[in-house]
């Protein structure tokens, strides 16, 4: 994130002080939020292959028999 907002810093001194502030703070910002998504998703991820594999201990409500899904 810190190699975006520099970036985004050195690419807004064209515009001068307000450039270069605006544009550190527009791309820490979408930085953030493209790590958020992508920290999202693997997650996610993450969390079914655990579910699936790990944690795969089904239980029928009717007879009680524990099963695992197909993988």
């Amino acid at each position: 994130m810190l190699l975006s907002s520099q970036t985004g810093a050195t690419i807004g001194a064209v515009a001068g002080p307000a450039g270069m502030a605006l544009g550190l703070l527009s791309s820490t910002i979408l930085g953030g939020l493209i790590g958020g998504a992508g920290g999202c998703a693997l997650g996610a991820r993450l969390g079914e292959q655990l579910d699936r594999h790990v944690l795969a201990n089904n239980r029928c409500l009717n007879c009680g028999h524990r099963f695992n899904l197909p993988t």
